[in-house]
């Protein structure tokens, strides 16, 4: 089984230059990798996820959400329900509302947050909550 995430570099490329990316099937284009650094969020579906972009495309794979979490630098994603993976650069602010904890996303997006997620999601992202 392959890998969907690879690291590649050129030759003469320091450590700190090395992209991640991703491994997506573009029925136009074909196989294409693209950063993960313009991966918004990452929702499942029964078994697959749609990747959703930056520029506004989404992508559905057959891997479960598990599979890419798994696979995902802490650093920059973090999980706030059971169906959905959050870029936290796209991450606008964290509330918590009469219908739940939510954020919102850069696009616009309101995401609702688990509520046994809730705590940790909050704690990461504090420095973004608004009451």
């Amino acid at each position: 089984m392959s890998k969907s995430f690879v690291i590649s570099t050129t030759e003469g490329t320091a450590v700190s230059d090395i992209i991640l990316s991703v491994r997506v099937n573009d029925l136009r284009i074909g196989w294409q990798s693209r950063s993960i650094h313009d991966l918004i969020m990452i929702k499942g579906v029964r078994g697959y996820s749609w990747l959703y972009w930056n520029d506004g495309s989404k992508q559905m794979m057959a891997y479960t959400i598990k599979h890419y979490e798994n696979q995902l630098p802490i650093d920059d994603f973090i999980r706030v329900h059971q169906n959905c993976v959050i870029n936290r650069n796209f991450v606008q602010k964290t509330q918590l509302t009469h219908r739940g904890p939510m954020l919102r996303l850069a696009t616009g997006t309101e995401i609702i947050i688990s509520r046994r997620r809730w705590s940790m999601v909050k704690k990461e992202l504090q420095h973004l909550y608004w009451g």
